[in-house]
């Protein structure tokens, strides 16, 4: 970074793991965070697990978030059907132009 070889950083991924990460990097011990190792995942399933992850800590029960990725998956699916329900609900469908 200090020679400007980098364009960007992405931090998102660890800081989900963890959320006082900036903390962490700024205290003696130092570290960063335990990714999780994914054996032979599906397409998109480590994306959906960051994604249910992130979800965790927005209704503050990352503690107990314990997904693995064909659950996660699962939750994701569930979850996207339910607020595109409620999407539809509120706002009506859009008919295609034609």
């Amino acid at each position: 970074m200090a020679n400007g070889a980098v364009d960007r950083v992405g931090l998102a991924r660890a800081m989900v793991l963890n959320p006082r990460l900036a903390e962490v990097w700024l205290d003696e011990e130092g570290g960063d965070p335990d990714f999780p190792i994914f054996v032979s995942a599906p397409p998109s399933g480590i994306t959906d697990w960051y994604i249910m992850r992130l979800a965790a800590l927005g209704e503050d029960r990352e503690a107990s978030f314990a997904l693995d990725i064909p659950t996660a998956m699962e939750r994701f699916e569930e979850r996207t059907v339910l607020h595109a329900t409620r999407w539809h609900e509120k706002f009506g469908r859009r008919s295609e132009p034609g």
